[in-house]
């Protein structure tokens, strides 16, 4: 599978092959303090984990949930995906995503996630997907922001990361 975001992003699976790049991106601890389920140092265990639980839920049948965000050299630069998505089964999903620092504050995020969520609507008869950004994530919240998504709830104490608790914002996008 293939999705254009834009002439030089695009959106695809996957692959054994992306180990290399997950590992090194991954490496960045700014990455690790915006998200919940990446660990940090990201390890080469780690990565073969992640990748053994996509090619599960592909040989499995499962839909399309976790993309590759990639430069036009079809390098690993990110990935966003869709937790909960159980096709024909969910009306909606939570939405994960990050992007290698490199790449921050050009846009593509934005472009990506609106993409993602036109495709899943589309493709999974999704109503609403929903996404929870860190309290503190100014960035990740305008993202979801210039997508359309809305505030719909502040969660204090929602998660526990390192030991410390963490506030969240509650973002969703309604079809």
């Amino acid at each position: 599978m293939n999705i254009a975001v834009s002439e030089h992003i695009h959106l695809s699976e996957m692959r054994s092959a992306d180990k290399a790049a997950l590992i090194e991106h991954l490496q960045e601890k700014a990455i690790y303090e915006r998200t919940l389920r990446i660990p940090y140092p990201y390890t080469e265990g780690d990565a073969d984990a992640w990748l053994a639980r996509v090619e599960r839920a592909a040989r499995e049948g499962g839909p399309f949930a976790a993309m590759a965000i990639r430069n036009e050299a079809g390098s690993l630069i990110g990935a966003c995906g869709f937790d909960g998505l159980v096709e024909g089964k969910a009306h909606r999903v939570e939405l994960g995503y990050w992007l290698a620092r490199p790449y921050w504050g050009r846009g593509i995020m934005t472009a990506v996630v609106s993409r993602a969520c036109a495709f899943a609507f589309a493709q999974f008869g999704l109503v609403k997907i929903a996404a929870h950004v860190f309290a503190g994530n100014v960035a990740s919240a305008r993202v979801l922001e210039k997508c359309g998504f809305e505030q719909e709830g502040y969660l204090r104490k929602h998660y526990v990361k390192d030991g410390q608790f963490v506030d969240v914002r509650l973002f969703a996008l309604l079809k």
